[in-house]
This record gives C-alpha cells, structure tokens and sequence, in this order.
C-alpha cells in the first residue's frame, strides 16, 4: 500500500491550469500511471491540446466547466465522468467564478513528452514546480 500525505505532493502551476501530483508513474509498479488533482482557475480557457499515447480519464470534484472533447462539447458538474482518448483534441473552460476541479487519472503515459499544445498559446505558459504547504 502506498499512502501520500497532501503536503508531499508536486504542484505545477501554469497559467491555464494547475496540477497536483497524487501518485506519479514511479508510485506504480508499472510506470505509464498517474493520478492528479487539476484545477482550472476561474474564468480560465485551457489552451486546446492532445497526447499522442496517452489516454486521460476525468472525474468532476468541484465547479462546473465547458468541456471540449473531440469535436464535442457539454457542461460538466460535480460526480461527472469523461474520457479522452490519443489524439482526441479537448480542453476545459471554466466560465465561473469559481474553481473547477477534477481527479484525472493519465495510462499508457510515454517516457517521452506526449501533449501537443494546438495553436495560439502552445508555448507561452511559464511553469512553477512547487511542494504544497496545505
């Protein structure tokens, strides 16, 4: 069994989204998982993007969001689930004013870079690694 106290875990702040990392592939015996809390700031788009191996299964914590998946949208709320596939283009728009939260668990995670960041904003974002202090 593993267990992972909240203050342990890595955050990465970028300006559409932040992440905290529950467990990370070297937590797993095989090492193309993760689970992670993402947070979409409020009144935040996500920059459109895709993996190319990976796919990401999505749990709704907190808020409520537009979701774009493959060609799709729909509002998603608290007890929600989603799923994106490789090569399936999505992101989340969060048009409240408040947080919007979700368990993401990633497989099939490559040892290489896997996201393709889409158009306008694919390079701008300024990356913090941080420990959290909650």
């Amino acid at each position: 069994m593993k267990y992972r106290l909240k203050s342990d875990r890595e955050v990465v702040v970028r300006h559409d989204y932040k992440k905290e990392i529950i467990f990370s592939p070297s937590d797993f015996v095989r090492p193309e998982f993760l689970l992670q809390i993402l947070t979409i700031p409020p009144n935040t788009k996500q920059r459109l993007h895709f993996h190319k191996k990976q796919t990401e299964v999505y749990f709704v914590l907190e808020g409520k969001a537009l979701v774009y998946v493959d060609k799709r949208e729909f509002t998603a709320y608290p007890g929600d689930a989603f799923m994106s596939g490789p090569h399936e283009m999505h992101y989340l728009w969060n048009q409240s004013n408040k947080e919007f939260k979700l368990a993401v668990f990633k497989f099939d995670i490559p040892k290489e870079e896997d996201t393709e960041w889409v158009g306008k904003g694919k390079s701008e974002s300024k990356d913090q690694n941080l420990k959290s202090k909650n």
